[in-house]
C-alpha cells in the first residue's frame, strides 16, 4: 500500500479496504485511500465523534457513507445539474499516502495526494489534467482536515466539501448554533429563507447556508457539544435525510437517521471557486469536543 515507513500506531488496514489504522494516546481513527476517507475518529475516552453506516458499502471505486467524504470538483450533480456521480469523483479516486508521523504527544499527520493525470478525462469533463490534491490530517484530541487545490498550466473551476457525518445520540434532541441570522438555500424546496434561532430538527432537512463562521453541534442525549471550525469555507451545509429518505437508500440502514447529522465545510453554486492558474486555494474545517 505504501513505501513509507510507518510509527507503530499507525497500522495497515486491507479490509473492508486498504487503508490505516490510527491508534494513539491522543485519538483512535480509521483513513481509507479510497476517497482519502477519514471513517472513524475519537478523542482517547470519548465515544466515536465521526458517524458510519452499517450498511456502507465497503468497495473499490464506490462511496463509503459516513466519515468524511470529501466534496470534489462539484456539489451534488453540480451547477447545472448534469454531473455524475454525485460530489464528484474524488471521493471514489485511490488516494496515494505520501507521509505520516506521530508526535510526542500523540498527534497523528497523515497526507494524502491524487493528480489530476490519474483521473481518467471522461470522468473530469471540462477539467485540465495537470491540478493536483492535497489532504492532510491532524488526529488527535481535535481533528483537522485540510483540502488544498493547486491549479496547473490553466484556471481551475471547482465546487468543493467535507461532508461531515456526526454522531449524536437522537437526532430529535440536537441543534445546531452559530447559524442564526444566515441566509439559506432549503434543497428541498428550492426556496431562500434566513435562520431564526439554533437550527433544529423535525423533518428531512437539506440546506445550504450563506456562512463562514463556526457552528456548534448541541447534542442533549449525550450531552456533548462538537465545535466545527472552518477556513476558506463560504458556506455550510446541514443534512438529515429523515425517516421516508433513509429507508429508501441502499447503503444506509432505516433507522439510522436517528443517529446522525451532516454539518459540512463547503464551497458551491454561488461560492464555486475560481483559482487561477499555478494558484493554490485551501479549505479546512477543525473539530472538537467542547
Amino acid at each position: 500500500m505504501t513505501d513509507l515507513e510507518l510509527p507503530d500506531v499507525i497500522a495497515v488496514l486491507d479490509a473492508p479496504l486498504p487503508g490505516l489504522r490510527i491508534d494513539t494516546p491522543a485519538a483512535q481513527g480509521v483513513i481509507y485511500l479510497n476517497g482519502a476517507h477519514v471513517a472513524e475518529w475519537a478523542p482517547a475516552g470519548e465515544r466515536p465523534v465521526l458517524w458510519m453506516s452499517e450498511a456502507s458499502m465497503f468497495e473499490p471505486g464506490q462511496a463509503i457513507r459516513g466519515g468524511v467524504p470529501i466534496v470534489w470538483p462539484w456539489f451534488s450533480n453540480g451547477r447545472a445539474g448534469d454531473k455524475s456521480p454525485a460530489h464528484g469523483f474524488a471521493r471514489l479516486s485511490q488516494w496515494n499516502l505520501r507521509y505520516a508521523q506521530v508526535s510526542d504527544s500523540g498527534v497523528a499527520t497523515l497526507t494524502f495526494g491524487l493528480e489530476g493525470s490519474e483521473i481518467p478525462a471522461d470522468a473530469a469533463p471540462g477539467l485540465p489534467s495537470d491540478y493536483s490534491l492535497v489532504l492532510q490530517v491532524l488526529m488527535g484530541q481535535a481533528l483537522m482536515l485540510q483540502l488544498v487545490v493547486t491549479a496547473g498550466a490553466d484556471d481551475l473551476t471547482f465546487e468543493e466539501g467535507l461532508h461531515t457525518y456526526f454522531a449524536v445520540g437522537d437526532i430529535n434532541q440536537v441543534r445546531v448554533e452559530g447559524l442564526e441570522g444566515a441566509t439559506y438555500h432549503d434543497r428541498l424546496t428550492d426556496q431562500l429563507s434566513t435562520q431564526d434561532g439554533p437550527v433544529a430538527f423535525t423533518a428531512e432537512t437539506d440546506r445550504i447556508y450563506e456562512s463562514e463562521g463556526s457552528t456548534r453541534i448541541v447534542d442533549d442525549a449525550w450531552q456533548r457539544t462538537i465545535l466545527v471550525e472552518k477556513a476558506g469555507s463560504r458556506q455550510t451545509v446541514v443534512w438529515n435525510p429523515w425517516r421516508a429518505k433513509s429507508a429508501a437508500m441502499p447503503d444506509y440502514g432505516d433507522d439510522e437517521w436517528t443517529q446522525m447529522v451532516c454539518v459540512e465545510a463547503v464551497n458551491c453554486r454561488g461560492q464555486t471557486v475560481v483559482l487561477p492558474a499555478g494558484q493554490r486555494h485551501v479549505m479546512s474545517q477543525t473539530i472538537s469536543l467542547v
